[in-house]
């Protein structure tokens, strides 16, 4: 993703390891993008989209909601939530 956002947008990124599960985005000191906020990781172009409608004077929360209502990604918890409606009743 590093690359692909550096090829877009000729700025550097730097990838910050971390540990449990963190995931987080920032653009000059700003979090565009949580998972742990969000409950799930970005769509292919989700970050993209964020950057480029603040550029274009969208304010940071709507540019984000408008970026994740074209996403097609859902959270682990909507996956299990319709996973399980789907068992049989009788299953183990």
């Amino acid at each position: 993703m590093a690359a692909e956002l550096e090829g877009q947008f000729s700025e550097e990124s730097e990838l910050v390891k971390s540990s449990g599960g963190v995931f987080e985005v920032e653009d000059k000191g700003v979090l565009i993008f949580s998972k742990s906020k969000l409950g799930r990781f970005p769509e292919d172009d989700e970050i993209a989209k964020i950057i480029h409608l603040v550029a274009n004077g969208s304010p940071l929360s709507e540019a984000q909601n408008t970026a994740a209502s074209s996403s097609k990604g859902i959270s682990f918890a909507e996956w299990l939530k319709g996973f399980l409606s789907r068992k049989a009743p009788n299953s183990p």
